[in-house]
Order: C-alpha cells, then sequence, then structure tokens
C-alpha cells in the first residue's frame, strides 16, 4: 500500500499530528509533551543550547564541503557560517563557553568527519535528503532528514562536543594553552567504542528507508570513528531489525499515552510528569529551554 492512502490514527490526528521522528523518540516523554505538545512551534524552535547549536554549524560545514568540494576552512570562514555563529545568544555563562570552546574546535572535528568519508566507497553524496516512511503497525508516517546520502551508503554524523569549566589560573600562564580561554578550560571526551542505542535507532531507521548500508561517523577534535557494518556488529543487517523494532515499541508507547490523553494537553502532560530534580539541575534534556516558557510550564504541576 503507498504512502499516500494510509490514515493516520484518531489518537494523533486530535493532537493534529501529521508525523513522528526518530528525535522525538529520543527524548524523555515528560520533554516531549512540553516541547512538542505544550509549547507552540515558535516556541519550540527557541529552545536550544551550545551543544545543538555547535553540532548544527558543524553538520552544515561537512555537508557543504562535500557538497561543494570545499576545504573546512574555506567553509568555516565563510559568510553563512560565520553569521550562524554569531546568531547565537546562550543561556549563561557556561553555555556560553562550551559554545566558545565548541566553535573552536569544529573546523577539526569536521575534518575527521571527511577523513572518515575518504573510508567509504568513493560516491556522489546528497544531504539533509527528507524521506516520508510508514511503517505498520506504527499509525503515523516517521519524517527524517537523513544527514548523507550516497549511491550506496547512508551516513548519520555524530559530534563530540568539548565539555567545560571554570578554571583561573593561580599563577601566571606561561604558554598558551589551546584548551584554555580565560579563566575557562576545556576537556575532550574519549570517543565511546560502542555505538549508542538511540544512534542504532537512527541509523535503522535510515538503512530501513533507503535501502542502503548504513554508516556512523563519531568525531571530536582529537580523534573519530566510522562505524559500518563491517567493524560493528550492531550494524549488520540482522541487528538493524532489533533497532528498528525498538523505535517502533517507543512509538507505540507514545500513541498509547495520546489516546488515553483523548486530545487534552492538559491531561498528556499529566500523563508525562517531569522528574523536577532534572529541571532543577539543569540537566541536558531541559537546560535548553527558556526561564519563562519553564516557569509557565511547571504552574501545571506545582
Amino acid at each position: 500500500m503507498t504512502n499516500h492512502l494510509k490514515i493516520i490514527g484518531e489518537a494523533y490526528q486530535k493532537f493534529n499530528d501529521t508525523n513522528t521522528s526518530v528525535s522525538a523518540n529520543k527524548e524523555p516523554h515528560s520533554l516531549r509533551a512540553m516541547k512538542r505538545y505544550f509549547l507552540t512551534k515558535e516556541q519550540s524552535k527557541k529552545c536550544n543550547n551550545a551543544s545543538l547549536k555547535a553540532g548544527t554549524i558543524g553538520h552544515n560545514i561537512v555537508e557543504i564541503c562535500l557538497n561543494k568540494n570545499l576545504t573546512v576552512d574555506e567553509v568555516f570562514a565563510s559568510d553563512d557560517i560565520q553569521k550562524e555563529i554569531d546568531s547565537y545568544f546562550p543561556i549563561d555563562k557556561t553555555d556560553e563557553m562550551k559554545f566558545k570552546f565548541a566553535v573552536k574546535f569544529l573546523p577539526q572535528t569536521a575534518q575527521n568527519h571527511l577523513e572518515n568519508f575518504k573510508e567509504l566507497t568513493k560516491q556522489t553524496w546528497k544531504t539533509e535528503v527528507e524521506f516520508i516512511k510508514w511503517i505498520d503497525p506504527v499509525n503515523v508516517p516517521f519524517r527524517m532528514f537523513c544527514d548523507v546520502v550516497g549511491l550506496k551508503d547512508v551516513v548519520d554524523i555524530k559530534y563530540k562536543l568539548p565539555s567545560v569549566k571554570f578554571a583561573p589560573l593561580k599563577t601566571k600562564q606561561t604558554k598558551e594553552n589551546p584548551n584554555r580561554i580565560g579563566d575557562w578550560t576545556c576537556s575532550h571526551p574519549k570517543l565511546d567504542a560502542r555505538v549508542f542505542t538511540s544512534d542504532l535507532m537512527q541509523i535503522a531507521l535510515y538503512s530501513h528507508t533507503t535501502g542502503l548500508k548504513p554508516s556512523l561517523s563519531y568525531a571530536s577534535a582529537n580523534e573519530r570513528i566510522l562505524f559500518t557494518e563491517d567493524n560493528c556488529e550492531e550494524l549488520k543487517p540482522e541487528n538493524l531489525k532489533i533497532w528498528l523494532n525498538e523505535l517502533i515499541a517507543y512509538e507505540i508507547a507514545w500513541e498509547k499515552k495520546l489516546k488515553a490523553a483523548n486530545g487534552s494537553v492538559t491531561e498528556l502532560l499529566w500523563l508525562n510528569i517531569p522528574d523536577f530534580s532534572d529541571i532543577r539541575k539543569k540537566s541536558f534534556w531541559w537546560n535548553s529551554i527558556p526561564k519563562e516558557y519553564m516557569e509557565n510550564y511547571l504552574k501545571t504541576y506545582v
């Protein structure tokens, strides 16, 4: 049955949902309810942090290099990329410094991704390719934008950005430290030797949709790893089915909550109450939410 003959499930229709995504299924249900149902689309677009913004810019650098056969330095210095960098407004001082360090090391990180691409068969690449895919028994289609699509491979790009801390000098600095900006320093976390489950779900969907071999490009300023079915057991065809089924299970669970909420955003929020301690700690999932949005959201509960 072709996509245009499918009918979106009633539970989704009551919330005006026309599609779902891997990114939605990566989020805790409380955050998904808040960002995608409680906030307006315009408000949701303003939920950002240094990691998300720098990662987006990094993706753009790699994709432009692949599309236009330009060097990282040429793309990084371009007006478009510099405007993206200048447009970011940090949440707080820590977020500001995280962004500054991330941007400082983006050229090295992007170059490491391009080195990963050299390990794949030479082919013409397209970037940010949109696909819509219905997968039974999910009653709404998955919408996705694949990072890089070739004739043989589909590749998802993952950035590992520096972590930062406030560390004023106790003595006068005698030589330049590339990992220091003023009173702040950064460190470069090691890349994990295994693929994250959330990334496996994502690339499994991409491979299932495109029919292409899956690859995951991980890079930091100091390291790079290209995971393929040749060096990663989890990316073999028989295992991709596992990750795809897990993604489907997550979406089915979400649909059941939509059914229970019966079109009521308030009811959906109560069915997905957040961990208040996570919000107070400004954990990764919650530190992108502007203060005024968070205050309004919390009025639902306390």
